[in-house]
């Protein structure tokens, strides 16, 4: 793939060849492992938690029962043939009052919102009364928690710019795939200079690294949460919502980030779901306090998962590593982070393993051939002199 006669540290990239998914980082494997960007990989893997709801309040739970009494109402006179008492005709029964949005059912509510594209304008209904509020909540959250955990589920593999064609990890493709890939030709990159003039480059045979090209795949977006939700306030402030009674009684619940959707009153997981292997964050920290729920600073869920999913042709890096890094024994699986209780709820454990032991002793293997014996110490130190003394998890 590279265009120069002397040797050079290749480079890889995330992707998500089935999806036509990447991400943005692009770095030789040395960088991606050891300067903290394998953090970004949680973000894209972990699975939100939706908050509870704050308690009802006196309004929206009387909104709530007025409604739910009209809805059998409704379905008590229809049930009873209630039409012709009502004035109805053909099997119609009329009310004799008018039907407004608040006396709608909560489905029907609840299908209105669900189908309001921008979420400002979602806000602004909320904002009608606390029985709206409710709902506009629930699709507030539904909308920041989809800028996370988007590869979740999806085969993904970190893919070196050496690969050859007709490389690709056992599984990730069918046969008739592998086939269909065989014939296709590549393209150029999309970094390419903009002077070239090799023309044979657009009919080389097509390469697992080519679904890097923008012209394949898309970029996953890299959202702060924090930075979106305090632009919709602005958003509001400047259309002179911000002073209303409602919006002052609801801003703290719209200004969100990750934490909100990461409990880290929970234990959280990494889940091979390819394999059903799962690797515990206990297993892997270098120190108890390192952990904030699906993010572990230093060194976590995002290493560990890097480590073991690149995939190259050439064995040629920038690291000191005794063991093969290029070939990586999960790369194009599909895996998720979450919780150990949603995990517990959601699957029968039958066939999983915990295989956190093994990753722990390779990710040891991996940092001591970087870093020497003292790898620990070592890494906590740079962590301390880069970030200082603080525990939070640095984005």
């Amino acid at each position: 793939m590279r265009r120069y006669a002397f040797p050079m540290v290749q480079t890889f990239q995330l992707v998500a060849p089935r999806a036509k998914k990447m991400s943005a980082d692009r770095a030789n494997l040395g960088e991606m492992l050891f300067n903290g960007s394998a953090r970004g990989l949680v973000r894209l893997l972990a699975v939100p938690v939706r908050p509870q709801n704050p308690p009802e309040t006196a309004s929206s739970t009387l909104a709530q029962a007025q409604n739910s009494r009209l809805t059998a109402t409704a379905a008590q006179m229809a049930s009873h043939g209630a039409a012709k008492d009502m004035g109805g005709t053909d099997g119609h029964f009329v009310i004799d009052r008018p039907v407004s949005f608040s006396t709608l059912p909560p489905e029907v509510c609840r299908l209105i919102f669900a189908c309001i594209q921008r979420i400002d304008d979602v806000i602004c209904l909320g904002l009608a009364n606390r029985y709206f509020w409710s709902m506009g909540r629930e699709r507030m959250h539904d909308y920041y928690m989809s800028f996370l955990g988007e590869l979740a589920n999806e085969n993904i593999v970190c893919v070196g710019e050496d690969v050859k064609p007709g490389d690709y990890p056992p599984g990730l493709f069918s046969a008739q795939e592998l086939d269909v890939l065989g014939q296709r030709e590549g393209g150029i990159p999309d970094d390419w200079d903009s002077d070239w003039d090799d023309e044979a480059y657009l009919k080389v045979p097509f390469t697992l690294y080519h679904f890097t090209f923008l012209s394949i795949s898309t970029m996953v977006e890299d959202v702060c949460l924090f930075n979106k939700s305090l632009a919709l306030l602005g958003h509001f402030s400047l259309l002179g919502i911000s002073k209303d009674p409602a919006f002052n009684c609801t801003c703290l619940e719209m200004r969100v980030e990750e934490a909100t959707y990461f409990p880290q009153d929970q234990q959280w997981i990494l889940r091979n779901l390819t394999t059903k292997q799962l690797v515990r964050s206990e297993a892997i920290v270098l120190k108890p306090e390192f952990i904030h729920g699906p993010n572990i600073s230093v060194l976590g869920f995002g290493e560990v998962v890097m480590s073991r999913i690149r995939w190259s042709t050439s064995s040629y890096t920038n690291m000191s590593a005794t063991v093969d890094v290029s070939r990586g024994v999960w790369a194009g699986h599909r895996f998720d982070i979450t919780t150990l209780a949603r995990h517990q709820d959601e699957i029968n454990e039958v066939g999983w393993s915990d295989v956190s032991d093994e990753v722990a002793r390779e990710i040891a293997v991996i940092w001591e051939s970087e870093y020497g014996a003292d790898w620990r110490e070592t890494v906590c130190e740079d962590w301390y002199t880069k970030f200082g003394r603080s525990l939070r998890p640095v984005s």
